[in-house]
């Protein structure tokens, strides 16, 4: 049995089962699974386990945060599933979620080698400013092509991630990359006297010095070794005309005419169209960036810190740092990077004042790890074990980072390899000696520390902080059942007459099946909303002390997208019982064919001694629908406690 058997099959129940996934990849830190039905994902059991750090919906997929041996859990998890499901679903994505996950899928796979690269490159800077290496010697030489072969080779490295990415023969990535890199190419492309200059006059005005067939070949006049957007864009051409190339050619022919034809169509096309067009792109959306920190070097820089670690959570920021790795293959420094340093560092801080004032065990347990994470710059242990759990934590690390990190780039640090965390200050070492970055940016990281640390420390209020293991089970004499109201007004019946599976069976937890005659979802008591879907077709709730109920309107109606459905409450939002919830056209669901059936389960029932359905036949909004049979005098609460709060 493997390392991460357990895990691995404990995942794909709590998403829902292996039917319900389409598409599943994996980041740094984060498995990304695309659902066929979001609402089966079970949050709150996800969240429960103690090898997981949390797990959400966001970017158009469901992540479940693990850390970073994410790896060896997403391998696990395809021997059970097959290794087909790792190819992305047809599903429609927006443009934006769509080039975040390609950002994710190119960049992450050559994390580990890019900080590797960029900690060579310090370590021979700290020996050149130590007089230890000479740049005639031959040791400096061999570190520092061990240090710059990545940013040289770019384009051949991407090329083999993109084709990856985009299920296409990685061989064939590599040799694209490596043809618009070929040695020579910026000489005889890019040099000489210009045959003519298109779009003279503006600001993308590309001179021509060569033509093929009489097509104007519109070479950057840098070349492309350093780039990261084009490759991406004509390897993903690349994989359309292979994948179309592969259904019209005869097996028999298809080895050799296949890879053939697609590099003979691919590079062309490339260097004539793609290349210039996405390397204008690229330069455009560097400029502007650099356009906005020179009109406000701090303005821009803070809300750029400040965003930067709820992007984090969302899994929303590789373009960021996407747009500093450019810099640095480009232009050999970046701005960028500077300017989100200190965003660990801060994390780490918030993390040490909370171990330093809690009194809960779990707690500093959590804190220790997290905090030596956060110093290496994987920041989700302590993001989702310590600072999220109370929001105003969060934003002390958020307001450290920010002004750190602002202070940064007011004084004109740039970083000159792609190093973070703890060793990365050896990236604000100008390799021309120059060292005053490296001062700047420990001043800096010194800043939000502070920051952070005290105003965690400062205003840390026990009576809100975050219960944990040791305080879950509460004694309550005399205490032996709790009662639960009707959410919906409808006949009901067994929920194992549900014709999906995953309710039928009891996966998501013991409930009801309603037939709603209403247009409304209500709270069936007082507490929390915990999820409201996107598209508003399932929500969940959970009660002031600790009850976890799931209302999912309808068989597959995620498909709706939201039509027919309104949210009246977002997640967090405090409800009384019978307060509305959300509303429904019940009758335009009917007519676009969907069911009307609705589990209603209690997504913790493991919790509890039993679960009785007291409610029959007819039932109406807030009538008396489920009993619930507690522990012999046990209460059994949230995570949290069941304390329901805002955290101002």
């Amino acid at each position: 049995m493997g390392k991460f058997d357990e895990l691995s099959h404990f995942i794909i129940e709590n998403v829902g089962g292996k039917d319900n996934i389409i598409g599943l990849t994996h980041c740094m830190t984060r498995l990304r699974f695309t659902l066929n039905d979001y609402s089966l994902a079970n949050e709150s059991k996800l969240k429960e386990n103690k090898e997981i750090a949390t797990a959400q919906k966001a970017g158009g997929q469901y992540q479940v945060v693990i850390g970073t041996h994410v790896g060896d859990v997403y391998t696990a998890i395809l021997e059970k599933i097959g290794a087909e499901k790792s190819v992305e679903s047809s599903e429609k994505k927006s443009v934006l979620n769509s080039i975040i996950e390609i950002i994710t899928k190119v960049i992450t796979p050559i994390l580990g080698i890019l900080l590797a690269s960029g900690l060579i490159q310090g370590l021979l800077m700290i020996l050149t400013f130590a007089g230890l290496l000479q740049e005639t010697d031959g040791a400096y030489f061999i570190l520092n092509a061990m240090g710059q072969a990545i940013f040289n080779f770019f384009p051949v490295i991407l090329g083999y991630t993109s084709a990856k990415a985009f299920k296409l023969d990685p061989a064939i990535g590599i040799i694209i990359g490596a043809i618009i890199i070929f040695p020579g190419m910026v000489e005889n492309l890019a040099n000489g006297d210009a045959i003519i200059t298109l779009f003279e006059g503006s600001f993308v005005a590309t001179p021509v010095y060569q033509t093929f067939f009489g097509i104007p070949v519109m070479f950057p006049a840098m070349g492309y070794g350093s780039t990261v957007i084009p490759i991406i864009f004509i390897v993903f051409f690349a994989s359309k005309i292979n994948h179309f190339l592969k259904n019209k050619i005869p097996a028999v022919m298809a080895f050799t005419l296949v890879p053939f034809l697609t590099i003979l169509l691919t590079i062309p096309i490339s260097l004539l169209a793609i290349g210039p067009i996405t390397n204008m792109l690229s330069e455009l959306i560097s400029n502007s960036i650099s356009a906005l920190y020179g009109f406000s070097t701090i303005f821009t820089s803070f809300i750029v810190a400040l965003i930067y670690q709820p992007l984090v959570i969302l899994g929303l920021h590789w373009p960021l740092i996407t747009l500093g790795l450019q810099n640095l293959g480009l232009h050999g420094s970046d701005y960028i990077l500077p300017t989100l340093f200190t965003a660990s560092f801060a994390q780490a801080a918030v993390v040490a004042a909370v171990y330093f004032r809690t009194q809960a065990k779990t707690q500093k347990e959590i804190a220790v790890p997290a905090f030596i994470s956060a110093l290496f710059c994987i920041i989700e242990p302590a993001i989702y074990g310590v600072t999220l759990q109370v929001k105003k934590r969060f934003v002390f690390s958020m307001l450290g980072g920010a002004i750190g990190g602002t202070f940064i780039s007011a004084f004109g640090a740039d970083m000159y390899a792609g190093v973070v965390g703890i060793f990365g200050f050896v990236s604000f070492l100008n390799p021309n000696g120059e060292y005053s970055g490296l001062i700047i940016s420990i001043v800096g990281v010194l800043i939000s520390i502070i920051i952070s640390f005290l105003l965690t420390y400062l205003i840390f209020d026990k009576k809100i902080e975050p219960k944990t293991e040791e305080a879950v089970h509460h004694k309550k004499s005399g205490l032996g059942e709790k009662l639960i109201y009707s959410p919906l007004k409808g006949n009901v019946t067994k929920l194992e007459n549900a014709t999906d599976s995953a309710f039928a069976n009891g996966l998501l937890g013991k409930g009801i099946l309603f037939y709603p005659e209403g247009n409304q979802v209500v709270a069936p008591f007082d507490g929390m909303i915990t999820t409201v879907f996107p598209t508003g077709h399932a929500v969940g709730i959970t009660s002031t002390d600790g009850v976890e109920m799931l209302v999912h309107v309808g068989k597959d109606t995620v498909r709706l997208e939201g039509q027919y459905f309104k949210k009246l409450k977002e997640q967090g939002d405090l409800v009384k019982k019978g307060e509305a919830i959300v509303e429904f056209n019940l009758e335009a669901i009917k007519k676009e064919k969907f069911s009307i059936e609705t589990p209603v389960v209690i997504t913790n029932s493991d919790k509890y001694a039993n679960i009785l359905i007291t409610g029959s036949g007819f039932i109406n909004y807030t009538d008396e629908l489920i009993s619930i049979q507690l522990n012999s005098g046990t209460s059994v609460l949230p995570k949290d406690g069941g304390v329901l709060h805002d955290d101002k």
